[in-house]
């Protein structure tokens, strides 16, 4: 067996948290979506289709097979001093702040001491800043003909309309809530966040500026870059 097939059957070092369809093999990576359980049941995800149940935008994504699943509302399915470091994007807004401060202190204990996590969550001050006119924020939030509208798109709390009619309509929707946006920060409001978690060295970052190794995999500049996103790195101590 060579060195390269070797490491290749080595259990990743490297976890990824709310993963969604980006899943590269040099990491763990974990989503803990409706959508996401759904994609590992074909035979529920087909009939859902068939009864026009869920939206079909959403059952024809083709997820990733290495995405495991797990509720990143619990305690993570993984011993203490698990992994080097830990990654989400896009992931705490969509938890009550006190979910998201379970969850990292969860990350805090899957880490080994010195173990790096890194946080990257949408702007809330670039996001305040475009609505004063003071600045704007990249990417497409659709036609929105006044700040406050815009804002609120951006916030994404709620959607406009109200899910369709039908019950089982609903509780799909209700599945799904996690969808929408449950605490915003900014970078200060974060770096608090993680260092009441236990993380040390807290500090606001740049794309792609961080200690932890492929990065770059996981990392994409459509989540930061021109102000939509703002990511945070801190350290468990040593």
């Amino acid at each position: 067996m060579t060195a390269s097939s070797d490491s290749q059957q080595q259990p990743s070092r490297l976890l990824h948290l709310g993963c969604g369809l980006m899943a590269p093999p040099e990491w763990l990576n974990v989503d803990g979506s409706f959508n996401a359980w759904l994609a590992q049941k074909p035979t529920l995800r087909k009939m859902m289709g068939t009864l026009r149940l869920a939206p079909r935008s959403q059952l024809e994504i083709a997820w990733p097979k290495n995405v495991k699943i797990a509720d990143l509302r619990k305690r993570l399915p993984w011993p203490d001093h698990s992994f080097d470091a830990v990654f989400s994007s896009h992931l705490l807004e969509h938890l009550h702040r006190q979910e998201a401060l379970d969850l990292l202190r969860e990350s805090f204990r899957v880490l080994v001491p010195g173990g790096l996590c890194r946080m990257l969550v949408p702007d809330l001050r670039a996001i305040v800043l475009e609505y004063m006119d003071q600045g704007t924020v990249e990417g497409d939030v659709g036609a929105a003909d006044d700040p406050a509208r815009r804002m609120c798109r951006r916030l994404l709390m709620r959607s406009e309309a109200p899910p369709r009619s039908g019950m089982l309509y609903r509780a799909y929707s209700g599945l799904t809530a996690f969808h929408d946006h449950k605490w915003m920060y900014d970078g200060p409001s974060l770096v608090k966040l993680m260092s009441e978690a236990g993380f040390v060295e807290c500090s606001e970052r740049g794309f792609l500026q961080s200690d932890i190794p492929h990065i770059d995999k996981v990392e994409s500049p459509g989540r930061v870059l021109n102000g939509l996103g703002v990511p945070v790195e801190g350290r468990k101590p040593r």
